[in-house]
Protein backbone atom coordinates (compact mmCIF):
# COMPACT_ATOMS: atom_id res chain seq x y z
CA UNK A 1 0.00 0.00 0.00
CA UNK A 2 1.15 3.15 -0.94
CA UNK A 3 -0.37 5.96 1.74
CA UNK A 4 0.08 9.62 0.58
CA UNK A 5 0.10 12.51 3.41
CA UNK A 6 -0.84 15.90 2.49
CA UNK A 7 -1.07 18.87 4.87
CA UNK A 8 -3.94 21.21 3.35
CA UNK A 9 -2.72 24.14 1.06
CA UNK A 10 -2.80 28.21 1.88
CA UNK A 11 -5.79 28.95 3.82
CA UNK A 12 -7.28 32.69 4.70
CA UNK A 13 -5.45 33.86 7.95
CA UNK A 14 -6.93 32.78 11.62
CA UNK A 15 -8.78 36.44 12.12
CA UNK A 16 -10.44 36.51 8.95
CA UNK A 17 -12.51 33.51 9.93
CA UNK A 18 -14.92 32.94 12.40
CA UNK A 19 -12.96 29.89 14.01
CA UNK A 20 -9.49 28.24 13.14
CA UNK A 21 -12.10 25.19 11.84
CA UNK A 22 -13.81 27.43 9.75
CA UNK A 23 -10.78 28.67 7.52
CA UNK A 24 -11.44 28.18 4.01
CA UNK A 25 -8.29 28.28 1.08
CA UNK A 26 -7.22 31.42 -0.38
CA UNK A 27 -6.98 31.68 -4.39
CA UNK A 28 -3.44 31.43 -4.17
CA UNK A 29 -3.52 27.98 -1.72
CA UNK A 30 -6.59 26.56 -4.39
CA UNK A 31 -3.84 27.29 -7.26
CA UNK A 32 -1.54 25.61 -5.32
CA UNK A 33 -3.31 22.15 -4.57
CA UNK A 34 -4.48 22.27 -8.17
CA UNK A 35 -0.73 22.34 -9.31
CA UNK A 36 0.23 19.86 -6.78
CA UNK A 37 -2.49 17.24 -7.87
CA UNK A 38 -1.31 17.59 -11.41
CA UNK A 39 2.10 16.77 -10.08
CA UNK A 40 0.69 13.61 -7.89
CA UNK A 41 -1.75 12.92 -10.80
CA UNK A 42 1.97 12.19 -13.00
CA UNK A 43 3.53 10.03 -10.14
CA UNK A 44 0.22 7.67 -8.72
CA UNK A 45 -3.51 6.75 -9.08
CA UNK A 46 -4.90 7.36 -5.88
CA UNK A 47 -7.79 4.83 -4.78
CA UNK A 48 -8.74 6.74 -2.07
CA UNK A 49 -9.17 10.12 0.10
CA UNK A 50 -9.78 11.14 3.76
CA UNK A 51 -9.67 14.68 5.02
CA UNK A 52 -9.72 16.10 8.29
CA UNK A 53 -12.99 17.54 8.67
CA UNK A 54 -12.19 21.40 8.86
CA UNK A 55 -12.80 23.55 5.99
CA UNK A 56 -9.27 24.04 4.14
CA UNK A 57 -8.42 20.07 4.77
CA UNK A 58 -11.92 19.14 3.00
CA UNK A 59 -11.44 21.77 0.07
CA UNK A 60 -7.96 20.42 -0.36
CA UNK A 61 -9.27 17.26 -0.63
CA UNK A 62 -11.80 18.25 -2.89
CA UNK A 63 -9.75 19.96 -5.64
CA UNK A 64 -7.21 17.34 -5.25
CA UNK A 65 -9.81 14.90 -6.16
CA UNK A 66 -10.86 17.09 -9.40
CA UNK A 67 -7.01 17.48 -10.71
CA UNK A 68 -6.80 13.48 -10.23
CA UNK A 69 -9.78 12.35 -12.37
CA UNK A 70 -11.47 10.92 -8.87
CA UNK A 71 -14.55 10.23 -8.71
CA UNK A 72 -15.17 8.59 -5.87
CA UNK A 73 -16.40 9.55 -2.49
CA UNK A 74 -13.80 12.00 -0.31
CA UNK A 75 -13.89 10.74 3.01
CA UNK A 76 -13.83 13.13 6.50
CA UNK A 77 -12.14 10.97 9.32
CA UNK A 78 -12.11 13.53 12.30
CA UNK A 79 -8.64 12.13 13.82
CA UNK A 80 -6.84 13.31 10.86
CA UNK A 81 -7.45 17.20 12.37
CA UNK A 82 -4.72 17.82 14.76
CA UNK A 83 -6.99 18.46 17.60
CA UNK A 84 -8.95 15.21 17.25
CA UNK A 85 -8.00 12.33 18.01
CA UNK A 86 -4.44 10.24 18.34
CA UNK A 87 -1.87 8.94 15.73
CA UNK A 88 -3.40 5.52 15.73
CA UNK A 89 -6.70 7.01 15.53
CA UNK A 90 -5.64 8.84 12.85
CA UNK A 91 -3.91 5.94 10.94
CA UNK A 92 -7.06 3.63 11.81
CA UNK A 93 -8.71 3.81 8.58
CA UNK A 94 -5.72 2.11 6.56
CA UNK A 95 -6.90 -0.79 8.22
CA UNK A 96 -9.50 -1.82 5.46
CA UNK A 97 -7.51 -1.49 2.69
CA UNK A 98 -5.78 -3.91 0.29
CA UNK A 99 -2.04 -3.95 -0.10
CA UNK A 100 -2.26 -2.60 -3.86
CA UNK A 101 -4.14 1.06 -2.84
CA UNK A 102 -3.18 4.19 -3.02
CA UNK A 103 -4.47 6.27 -0.36
CA UNK A 104 -4.32 9.60 0.83
CA UNK A 105 -4.61 11.87 4.22
CA UNK A 106 -5.30 15.28 3.91
CA UNK A 107 -4.00 16.36 7.36
CA UNK A 108 -2.80 19.78 9.34
CA UNK A 109 0.58 20.50 10.80
CA UNK A 110 2.56 19.25 13.44
CA UNK A 111 0.20 16.09 12.27
CA UNK A 112 1.38 15.25 9.20
CA UNK A 113 4.82 15.21 9.92
CA UNK A 114 3.68 12.96 12.61
CA UNK A 115 1.90 10.79 10.69
CA UNK A 116 4.55 10.24 7.96
CA UNK A 117 7.15 9.51 10.35
CA UNK A 118 5.14 6.77 12.36
CA UNK A 119 4.18 5.37 8.49
CA UNK A 120 8.29 5.69 7.40
CA UNK A 121 9.74 4.88 10.34
CA UNK A 122 11.40 8.17 10.56
CA UNK A 123 12.84 9.64 13.82
CA UNK A 124 12.66 12.75 12.21
CA UNK A 125 10.29 14.30 9.33
CA UNK A 126 11.24 17.53 7.57
CA UNK A 127 8.56 20.56 7.82
CA UNK A 128 5.16 20.37 5.19
CA UNK A 129 4.49 23.73 3.85
CA UNK A 130 1.36 23.64 2.10
CA UNK A 131 0.37 21.54 0.65
CA UNK A 132 3.58 19.58 0.55
CA UNK A 133 2.63 16.02 0.06
CA UNK A 134 4.57 12.61 1.38
CA UNK A 135 4.53 9.41 -0.44
CA UNK A 136 5.33 6.63 1.69
CA UNK A 137 5.63 2.74 0.61
CA UNK A 138 4.83 0.82 3.36
CA UNK A 139 6.15 -2.35 1.86
CA UNK A 140 9.50 -1.84 3.32
CA UNK A 141 8.56 1.30 4.37
CA UNK A 142 10.15 3.97 2.34
CA UNK A 143 9.18 7.64 1.44
CA UNK A 144 9.17 6.81 -2.26
CA UNK A 145 8.76 11.05 -2.73
CA UNK A 146 8.66 14.00 -1.35
CA UNK A 147 6.82 17.31 -3.19
CA UNK A 148 7.30 20.76 -1.96
CA UNK A 149 5.14 23.14 -3.83
CA UNK A 150 7.25 25.93 -2.67
CA UNK A 151 10.61 24.64 -4.42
Amino acid sequence: MKVLVIRHSSAVDPYAAPSDELRWLTAEGRARIRRVAGEIRAKVAITHIYTSPLVRAVQTAEILALGIGYDDEVRVHAPLASEYGTTAQALSVLERHADDDVVALVSHAPKVRVLAGHLAQESRMGGFTTAATCCIELAGPQIEWFLDPSE
